[in-house]
């Protein structure tokens, strides 16, 4: 059972004229870090803490977009997976083992001793992955991310990492961009601290995922405040939040159908619902759904030729939301997987998760489509990006 507790998290008010870029670092994997991934996912699983709600449904190491967020006085940088799908920031501590977890030799870690704004807390926090429970304890320090800061964050100092998968990964951390309601330990979200500061010029944020395909450029960007015009083009389509469990804490919204070249799947309804739910993660670098709707999907679209020979004869997917259809072509839901010397696989961005019935609209959709998340208002709000050369 996780602790319970409720911290009054005590922010720094700072006047933002504007909306902050945070610059997102994009890195393609190896064949062999992709199918370690695929394995990883495959054995991730929805947990369900005790009349809290769910646990952040989680994929985060096969996300390949990450930024910068300091943590103390004076600041440790850490890089981190700024990830719709969960709530909670947690760094690796440097009161983790070495010995006993690599991956505490291969990443920053945050030393407590060194920041002169530390404040202990100490409370118990774990999160489960696939991999085994990562765990630690609760710390309360200033974090600053896009030059903005919020005093007196409680986040997790993970001492405990089991999993071969975190010695590989390219991050330091997770920091959630998710709904409190599946924060663990029902602690302040980071952005919600930001909200609460009023250092923003309004309650949202916006990603950009470049698509570039070992491109050297460094383009994709988080928007913290509001949206950038750069990256976007036409106006945004906007779908209400929705609860799962009861719960808001997922970037959750409804959608009607999915199409293969037109022609419906009949992937969403059931005995309890018409809609399919989809979250909105930008830390699951695939799409994901039931086994048994995903299957069907992959069959129609057929064989995704290793060499990519046939990438131009795939079909395109529609997601079908608020009765439009918004396309996905091959070179958005086919990944091209480098070797590091030019040369490329591809394979189906498509992955079967039998979360609860839920889908995740992960980063295929998102390099597509410029994606807003507004608080605010509780939506989610798509536009066509434009793609940056």
């Amino acid at each position: 059972m996780f602790s319970k507790l409720i911290i009054a998290t005590m922010l720094v008010a700072t006047a933002s004229a504007a909306p902050v870029s945070v610059p997102l670092v994009h890195r393609p994997k190896t064949v062999e870090q992709h199918e370690a991934m695929r394995q990883w996912r495959s054995n991730v699983h929805l947990l369900a803490a005790s009349n809290e709600g769910p646990i952040p449904l989680k994929n985060v190491q096969d996300s390949e977009y990450f930024g910068s967020v300091s943590i103390g006085s004076p600041a440790q940088s850490f890089t981190v997976i700024y990830d719709t799908g969960s709530s909670n920031l947690w760094v690796p501590s440097k009161q983790c083992d070495g010995s006993k977890y690599p991956s505490c030799k291969t990443h920053d870690l945050y030393d407590s001793s060194k920041s002169s704004t530390f404040v202990k807390n100490g409370e118990d926090f774990s999160v489960a992955y696939g991999s085994g429970t990562c765990s630690g304890f609760l710390s309360e320090d200033d974090v600053t991310l896009g030059g903005l800061k919020a005093e007196g964050l409680t986040f997790g100092e993970i001492t405990n990492q089991p999993g071969q998968i975190w010695s590989v990964a390219e991050f330091d951390g997770i920091l959630g961009l998710g709904y409190p309601g599946i924060a663990v330990d029902k602690v302040t979200p980071p952005f919600d601290a930001l909200m609460a500061s009023k250092s923003l010029d309004a309650d949202e944020f916006a990603f950009y995922l470049s698509s570039q395909h070992g491109s050297s450029k460094q383009t994709s960007v988080l928007t913290l405040g509001g949206v950038d015009s750069r990256f976007f083009s036409g106006n945004f389509s906007y779908f209400p939040v929705q609860k799962f469990m009861f719960n808001q804490g997922y970037w959750l919204i409804h959608g009607d159908d999915v199409k293969v070249n037109g022609q419906s799947m009949k992937a969403c309804g059931g005995l309890l619902s018409k809609s399919c739910n989809f979250i909105v993660d930008s830390g699951t670098s695939v799409l994901t759904g039931p086994s048994s709707k995903i299957n069907a999907i992959a069959s129609k679209i057929g064989e995704v030729k290793q060499d990519c020979s046939n990438l131009d004869s795939l079909p395109t997917i529609s997601f079908t939301l608020g009765g439009a259809d918004f396309d996905l072509e091959p070179e958005f839901y086919v990944l091209k997987i480098g070797d590091g010397n030019g040369n490329f696989q591809c394979q189906l961005g498509m992955q079967p998760m039998d979360q609860l019935g839920l889908w995740i609209l992960g980063d295929p959709f998102m390099r597509k489509y410029y994606t807003v998340f507004d608080r605010a208002n509780d939506q989610v709000g798509f536009a066509l990006a434009t793609q940056q050369n």
